[in-house]
């Protein structure tokens, strides 16, 4: 294998809990009687980017609302907290890239979230010690968002690779297909409020990243 990527903020920092809340104060601030039970959550989670969830439940509601104002909202209340030192990278992203760079294997963050978010994630790994990211990608490139592969492609052709010689690993529906379109590998691991089903079009799914056997994946 010649790149590890990793597609989804959830797949470096389990926000799953500080997301929930973000979206919450959002509605309140834009005065939206929403309220997204666990259940309801969950399906949300199938869609790749809050904007689109927000407009996909506006949808199913027959009501107008902004989503890329509300999603603005919830973007700043969530980038608020995502600063807190308490929040960390999850501890197999950094077995991860340690073994990574034993391999000589690029690594990528393949995102299509904002650029402040990829960029804030990024540096608490940066701050454990890890060294940056080959390749980041996010929001402001202008990319679609997945399940489109743009931004795999993208980040495939940055670094001269092939999609075959690519490992992802991924936490959601649109992203798993996104890559998967590509050709790449992918691996699915779920989310706290995920399920590792959801995953199942991935060529391999696990219950949590610590499952992740990387002498093997990455040999």
């Amino acid at each position: 294998m010649k790149a590890l990527f990793f597609g989804s903020i959830g797949t470096i920092v389990e926000t799953s809990r500080l997301q929930y809340d973000a979206f919450h104060a959002a509605f309140a601030q834009h005065h939206l009687d929403w309220h997204w039970d666990l259940p309801t959550y969950q399906e949300m989670l199938k869609i790749s980017g809050g904007a689109k969830r927000i407009s996909t439940f506006a949808d199913k509601r027959n009501e107008q609302v902004d989503a890329t104002a509300v999603h603005a909202t919830k973007t700043s209340w969530f980038l608020e907290k995502l600063q807190s030192d308490d929040i960390k990278p999850l501890s197999y992203v950094g077995v991860g890239l340690k073994a990574a760079q034993e391999h000589g294997i690029k690594t990528g963050f393949v995102s299509t979230t904002e650029k402040a978010t990829v960029r804030i994630i990024a540096q608490k790994l940066v701050a454990e010690g890890h060294p940056d990211f080959d390749i980041m990608t996010h929001g402001g490139l202008g990319l679609p968002g997945k399940p489109e592969p743009d931004a795999y492609i993208h980040a495939f052709e940055t670094l001269g690779i092939e999609a075959q010689n690519a490992i992802v690993i991924e936490d959601n529906v649109d992203g798993v297909a996104a890559a998967k379109t590509t050709g790449a590998r992918v691996v699915g691991v779920p989310g706290a409020f995920a399920q590792q089903t959801d995953l199942r079009a991935a060529d391999t799914t696990v219950a949590s990243g610590s499952d992740i056997d990387w002498a093997r994946l990455l040999g």
